[in-house]
């Protein structure tokens, strides 16, 4: 068992009820906590959940919607980045999918964008296991490793200080799983799936580790159109815990990510 499990459960079981009082929350002391890589995950079961289990053909949304990396062309560090995050959404879809050729064909474009942002042979090892596993059918082993592989190279670029292709490569992530919830909510729109597309504090949150990018890394012209989107895709998805979005916007988010998405693995 891991160590972080060990002590977690030794902490719970030794809590006296003295001590297993909540304390009241204090707003003034709340902080964010750093981004991670959000997985597409959520909302494609919320989908699932929403339209009945079967409905959504999966590997047919994948085939539509990824786009090999054109490994040759990207060279600019921060265009590695978008691209790399794009990537690991197209994997995450690709074990929703159960479609072993197209996970290896996004592991495969993980493993070498990472290894142009100089993340190491023995960091991108999972990615080798997930191939394997998914050639076995071993989904639900798949998707574990895929998770710890994200970490492994988040870890890694953190590692190096590079806080600005961690910031690049988390938002690209979330905007290629948002592309995907988008297509299959405006090709079956209700006003109750359009709210599956509402995470404003999300949104923002990545808008203010934008901000805070180097003013070389802001001005490239990859990064500069990114943030200009997430601004208008606030503007969309900033709506009330059990509002709506309307049809036409919708289709106006699901048009942007998909320009975005295709541009930045090209």
């Amino acid at each position: 068992m891991h160590r972080t499990v060990i002590t977690l459960l030794f902490a719970l079981a030794t809590l006296s009820p003295a001590n297993a009082q909540k304390a009241a929350f204090n707003s003034a002391e709340a902080q964010n906590a750093p981004l991670g890589l959000p997985s597409p995950m959520d909302k494609f079961l919320a989908l699932d959940i929403a339209l009945g289990q079967g409905t959504v053909k999966w590997s047919d949304v994948l085939k539509e919607l990824s786009i090999n990396a054109d490994l040759r062309k990207l060279t600019v560090e921060s265009d590695i980045s978008l691209a790399l995050g794009v990537r690991i959404a197209d994997g995450v879809m690709a074990v929703k999918a159960r479609d072993a050729n197209m996970l290896n064909n996004c592991a495969s474009d993980i493993e070498a964008l990472a290894k142009k942002l100089q993340v190491s042979e023995e960091e991108l090892d999972r990615a080798k296991k997930a191939r394997a596993l998914a050639n076995k059918g071993q989904w639900l082993m798949v998707f574990w490793e895929l998770g710890c592989l994200q970490v492994d190279i988040m870890r890694s670029l953190n590692k190096k200080g590079n806080e600005r292709r961690r910031t690049l490569i988390i938002t690209a992530g979330w905007l290629q799983g948002a592309h995907y919830a988008a297509y299959v909510i405006d090709n079956g729109y209700t006003p109750e799936l359009s709210n599956c597309l509402r995470e404003p504090m999300l949104v923002k949150a990545m808008q203010e580790e934008l901000a805070q990018l180097p003013d070389k890394t802001k001005a490239a012209k990859r990064p500069a159109k990114l943030a200009k989107a997430l601004a208008e895709i606030q503007g969309i998805v900033n709506i009330p815990v059990d509002g709506a979005i309307p049809r036409d916007q919708v289709k106006r988010m699901n048009s942007l990510l998909a320009e975005l998405c295709a541009e930045f693995v090209q």
